[in-house]
């Protein structure tokens, strides 16, 4: 141990609160006192105080890859690599079924005026029309489209193999030949120099926005008198399935991040803090990478390395422009409500909400940035460490401390477990004596805790 060469100064203590979410957008040192280096499975719903996220309890298991979940006359249907079902009675029966499986068969739904019928497709199937009881093929409509939505009475349709986008007959889905400049059906060429294809379309803001891999197309009007298309936006979308609506803004994920547009101005990159999950998206398997939103949180579901479905799951708190990896992997989400559904790869279709995961105890952890209250050429005891945290019956918190600003030499200080059935606010003081320039802080445990704020106060000589 480096000898002492002074009298000790004790610092003034330094509060923080840690619930600013992961940033990978600086180095450790730069980003700011409340954000992380890596956490897991923690949020900040109860700002400034960072919490263990809700969990989730199963409803209902299906097999295979959900890539689409949604409710059709108070019945639950998904869709997966085989086909689309419809749960009845705790049974999953078949609307249409294929007879082999294909993780590319990614369906895409919508409901036309009084929802009282339901249309489908896939990327290879005639419009299908449903009213829960005749499923009907609409055959004049665009064959083998890939993505659909409704606006001003009309169906859009558009796929992966042209630039047309498709509008059918007004108020009438099964239309897509009448010539009528009002009420008729028509197409509009939709191209670019690079010569990308369409790659989603949805309607936002009182309008239809068509996508493709580099560019955003807006379509105003209502019929073929007043069609305006815009100039587009240089701004594109990789999947479909992660075009997601908010309240106030429509999100997204484009090739080189996720993006939020609240209309009428450029859309907004919002992912710069989670950028290292950014540059590990597998391009060629992005259609499967979804979205989903409960109101205040987005969540973002993402294909990396060399997967073909989804391998990670990240929450970004809206109103605090935070992010936060979960450990859990949706690959499909419906809003009902204001509860959130979601889908999964083994079939599974959860509810979220709860303290658990399906009846296991939540796992967490969260590494804040180092520090060295400023004087980086000083070396350090870290006098006291207090911890000011609520651990709910049967959650457990650990405190670990490591020196320097990267490494996993962890020693972990401190650990409390309340079982005793009391929920407690604990006041945890750490010597730790050790003389370093840099500390790192390291909390961890299980189950459902509240982490108000940090203090911590060290005792320093000059080095």
């Amino acid at each position: 141990m480096q000898g002492w060469t002074a009298s000790p100064n004790k610092t003034r203590p330094v509060t923080v609160t840690l619930a600013d979410g992961l940033n990978q957008a600086a180095e450790p040192i730069e980003i700011g006192d409340g954000q992380a280096v890596s956490v897991l499975n923690l949020d900040s719903a109860l700002y400034p105080t960072l919490q263990t996220r809700e969990g989730f309890k199963l409803i209902s298991q299906h097999t295979g890859y959900i890539n689409r979940l949604f409710r059709f006359k108070l019945e639950w249907y998904c869709g997966n690599q085989r086909g689309l079902y419809r749960l009845t009675g705790g049974i999953w029966s078949t609307v249409y079924e294929y007879g082999n499986d294909d993780n590319n068969r990614l369906w895409d739904v919508a409901m036309f005026f009084d929802a009282g019928k339901l249309y489908f497709l896939d990327g290879s199937l005639q419009l299908r029309q449903w009213d829960g009881t005749t499923l009907t093929t609409l055959g004049s409509a665009p064959a083998a489209s890939s993505f659909l939505t409704t606006h001003a009475n009309r169906f859009y349709l558009a796929n992966r193999n042209d630039n047309l986008l498709s509008f059918s007959g007004l108020r009438d889905a099964a239309d897509w030949t009448s010539t009528d400049k009002f009420t008729g059906t028509g197409k509009i060429t939709v191209e670019t120099s690079d010569g990308e294809l369409p790659t989603g379309l949805t309607m936002f803001s009182n309008h239809v926005i068509l996508f493709k891999r580099y560019t955003l197309h807006e379509l105003f009007g209502e019929d073929s008198t007043n069609f305006n298309m815009t100039d587009p936006f240089p701004v594109g979308c990789i999947s479909d399935r992660s075009v997601t609506q908010s309240r106030t803004a429509l999100y997204w994920l484009g090739p080189d991040g996720v993006y939020e547009y609240q209309g009428g101005s450029t859309p907004v990159r919002i992912s710069e803090p989670i950028k290292d999950y950014i540059a590990s998206i597998n391009q060629a398997n992005a259609r499967h990478c979804c979205s989903g939103t409960d109101g205040r949180f987005l969540y973002v579901s993402l294909v990396t390395g060399d997967a073909q479905l989804p391998t990670v799951t990240l929450k970004y708190d809206i109103a605090g422009r935070r992010w936060w990896p979960v450990s859990f992997v949706a690959t499909a989400y419906y809003l009902d409500g204001q509860t959130l559904y979601m889908g999964t790869a083994d079939g599974r279709i959860l509810q979220a909400g709860g303290v658990s995961d399906a009846g296991t105890a939540i796992s967490w952890s969260i590494e804040p940035k180092p520090w060295s209250d400023g004087a980086e050429i000083s070396r350090a005891a870290l006098h006291k460490f207090w911890l000011i945290a609520d651990i709910e019956v049967g959650a457990t918190l650990n405190v670990a401390y490591a020196p320097g600003t990267e490494g996993g030499d962890w020693t972990t200080v401190r650990t409390i477990t309340n079982g005793d059935g009391v929920i407690r606010s604990y006041k945890i003081p750490i010597v730790v004596r050790t003389p370093e320039t840099w500390f790192r802080p390291k909390l961890f445990g299980t189950g459902q805790v509240k982490i108000h704020r940090i203090i911590r106060e060290v005792t320093r000589r000059e080095a």
